[in-house]
């Protein structure tokens, strides 16, 4: 049986940011990724202060985008600067071992198994694992676990809790990264509360649509398909993908999942993704960093603290704006029409893009929301 103090299960940017701060605390920590080789779908989309904030080498980066486009229902668009800094394009089955390597760096073990079950829940926690190369079934006794094991949430269902609300996504990489503007488009017909994208990447893009109903992905990104690049599908499909559609989920936040005793829920298990632009890996980062945090001080309630004072506001107002939005077409067109306004560009690029930690931006775009939007 395995022994240490912390067990963090799922190595994405929430765990291995968690399995780092552990570490460089001189605490002893097991992170447990069941796929060392796994890449998620995933634009890959951070911002590049985010690197600064949490230490993380620029060599990550594939593509540098420096502006991004919004495309309402009718098709007016907004072209944005991104003035102080910009969006870092990075491919996730890197990026996720590049982080992954800073925790081994900083002295947390990584071993290559998949989390089964909890055998005992109490002062000490025992959990089981099953190695992948080898089917052998391994334990792990530990005072703290830090489950960022995703949408699979095999942590969080083992002791009795349901997964986050989801919505759907599908994917595909396309040949062409020659695209100079990450891009949003918006529009009932072709995204069900949700957006369709184009995000250039190093050689290649990824283009893609959400909704909350998974039987509508592939006719709706066919309808995108058809209103961006002018073909169907099945024609875009053999002259521009490499590779298949992925279909994925993303978790809705709801505010709710921090702590249940000594075992801490981060990232995409515990739905920390931002309303509207379903941003989820700095605020996972960020999410690891805090539990890592409040575990190093021995309070694991301290989590949501820490969480709260930073983020909670800033989610519930984009929670606000989000159900606003999608109420129709024409509320969206409203969204759109007033980021024309180089106030609000601006403000928006300096909580999206720059993640201000003040309270000035937002409570500028709280102001610009309630006053035009009546929300």
């Amino acid at each position: 049986m395995l022994r240490t103090h912390v067990l963090v299960i799922g190595g994405g940017p929430a765990g291995s940011t968690a399995a780092r701060f552990l570490a460089d605390s001189g605490i002893d920590t097991v992170l447990l990724e069941r796929d060392l080789s796994y890449v998620k779908p995933c634009g890959g989309g951070i911002p590049s202060t985010a690197l600064h904030e949490l230490s993380i080498p620029e060599d990550v980066v594939k593509k540098k985008i420096k502006k991004m486009r919004i495309v309402s229902p009718k098709g007016e668009e907004v072209e944005i600067e991104l003035k102080g800094g910009h969006l870092c394009i990075t491919g996730r089955g890197a990026f996720d071992a590049k982080l992954r390597e800073i925790a081994k760096n900083s002295g947390a073990s990584v071993v290559e198994a998949e989390f089964t079950r909890f055998e005992e829940i109490g002062k000490k926690i025992i959990s089981t694992a099953r190695r992948s190369s080898t089917n052998e079934e391994i334990k792990i006794k530990s005072d703290y676990v830090i489950a960022s094991d995703g949408i699979t949430f095999r942590a969080g269902s083992s002791i009795g809790h349901t997964k986050p609300d989801c919505l759907s996504t599908i994917s595909a990489h396309i040949t062409s990264d020659d695209f100079d503007a990450c891009e949003f488009w918006f529009g009932s017909s072709h995204a069900s509360q949700f957006y369709s994208w184009v995000f250039p990447s190093g050689g290649y893009s990824s283009i893609g649509t959400g909704s909350a109903n998974p039987r509508e992905l592939t006719p709706l990104l066919d309808t995108f398909i058809r209103r961006r690049f002018g073909m169907p599908l099945k024609d875009f499909a053999a002259e521009k993908f490499f590779g298949k559609t992925r279909a994925f989920k993303v978790p809705e936040w709801n505010g709710t999942r921090f702590n249940i005793n000594n075992i801490l829920f981060a990232g995409d298990a515990a739905g920390i993704v931002m309303p509207i632009t379903y941003e989820g890996i700095y605020y996972a980062m960020k999410s690891g960093e805090f539990a890592a945090r409040a575990i190093a001080e021995g309070k694991p309630a301290l989590y949501k603290k820490l969480w709260s004072s930073r983020f909670r506001t800033r989610f519930l107002l984009m929670s606000k704006i989000r159900n606003y939005l999608f109420k129709s077409d024409a509320q969206i067109e409203k969204f759109v029409a007033l980021h024309k306004r180089p106030e609000v560009q601006e403000i928006a690029v300096r909580l999206w893009l720059k993640k201000e930690t003040g309270s000035s931006a937002l409570i500028s775009y709280m102001k610009i929301f309630k006053h035009l939007l009546k929300i």
